[in-house]
């Protein structure tokens, strides 16, 4: 017997969200396609954790898909009302769910290889893979529950079919809950070696919060964990109205805020160009460079082979002067290549340089280069 698809009025609280969502995914595809663009401009090929925030794009689309689709469906009707759409709702529950659990660990992966492009300290980079194999096995095992969860696994969708389930809230909160630790355990991670650096306290800072700008994302998280608990199978469609929500701005806000760090190159030369543009008098440019070294080998990571992931920088944000107009980039890179040589102080041009507590170490390492563009007032 054909099952028969009884269509009901968008309420406007889902409708809202809906929308709230399309722009979020429409930020979504302008930020990454930004992204790649500085890839780019930099000069560098595009490396596993681009590849990996490229696949987690059409998952994220895919989440807003079946929002939509559930939208006309009966999305904070009483179960009562929408009984005749019970059967395929489920159905694109389970879609959903296994969308959600590979589009977390993507981005969650892409993050990761993108601490293995930048970084050489040599136990930031062993944590890094540990955590990427705890990473795989959450996965694996989030992945499984969605199957797994009800046998037979047609029981999972269809209620007139008999068979044993688990408690399926339960098990969106356990996921939900190892989300937002994995998220913290991974934010953290560069943070030792960034406050290893020998840089200001508020360039650390600076570094810092680019870093640990995913923690929006986990507040998200937690939020979303809340709404969870106020799921009642039982009521599915009158109780779903916000965890329908908040699951799919998790995975796409998660995309932005991985994304959003790698646009600084844009932003310092949009910055660069639009300020020198307005120069007026004499300007000089300078380089300063520090090299960070540990007590073992005298240096942050091993020897690095000369690669495409000697170009890779990350972008700071620092200010300088109060009395003359400055044009800067601060860069942290990893690579091979040796500090450029930083101009003498003549006349109205300052030179300013962060030399090496050891000019005679290994050049290896991590290698924190700013660069000014200073004009008297």
């Amino acid at each position: 017997m054909p099952i028969e698809y009884l269509n009901l009025p968008v309420l406007p609280t889902v409708k809202a969200h809906l929308i709230i969502n399309c722009v979020l995914v429409f930020l979504t595809l302008v930020v990454v396609a930004l992204r790649i663009i500085a890839r780019f401009e930099s000069g560098v090929k595009l490396w596993w954790d681009d590849f990996l925030i490229l696949l987690a794009v059409p998952q994220g689309i895919g989440m807003l898909v079946i929002q939509g689709m559930w939208a006309p469906m009966g999305v904070g009707y009483p179960a009562t009302e929408t009984l005749p759409n019970l059967v395929p709702i489920l159905k694109m529950l389970v879609a959903y769910e296994f969308i959600f659990a590979t589009c977390i660990s993507t981005i969650k992966m892409s993050v990761m290889f993108f601490y293995l492009r930048v970084f050489v300290n040599d136990g930031l980079r062993l944590a890094t893979k540990l955590v990427i194999g705890f990473v795989l096995l959450w996965s694996v095992g989030n992945i499984l529950q969605v199957f797994l969860i009800c046998r037979p696994f047609a029981a999972t969708y269809d209620p007139t079919i008999k068979g044993k389930c688990g408690s399926q809230v339960v098990s969106f909160i356990a996921i939900g809950a190892f989300n937002v630790i994995t998220d913290a355990i991974i934010l953290t991670l560069p943070i030792p070696t960034i406050w290893g650096l020998k840089m200001s306290s508020s360039a650390r800072l600076g570094l810092s919060a680019v870093f640990m700008i995913g923690l929006i994302v986990s507040v998200v998280a937690i939020i979303r964990i809340i709404s969870l608990t106020q799921l009642d199978l039982t009521n599915l469609t009158g109780t779903m109205v916000w965890a329908d929500f908040w699951s799919t701005v998790e995975p796409n806000l998660g995309i932005i805020c991985v994304s959003l760090p790698m646009l600084s190159r844009l932003r310092s030369r949009f910055t660069s160009r639009r300020g020198a543009s307005k120069l007026e008098g004499p300007s000089s440019e300078c380089t300063g460079s520090y090299r960070r070294g540990n007590a073992a080998t005298g240096r942050l990571g091993p020897t690095m082979p000369t690669d495409h992931r000697h170009d890779e920088a990350f972008g700071l944000e620092t200010l300088y002067g109060s009395n003359k107009q400055v044009h800067h980039a601060s860069i942290v890179a990893s690579g091979t290549k040796p500090p450029a040589e930083a101009p003498s102080r003549d006349g109205s041009e300052e030179a300013l340089t962060l030399q090496p507590a050891n000019p005679g170490q290994d050049k290896n390492g991590i290698l924190v280069q700013t660069k000014w563009t200073i004009t008297s007032n």
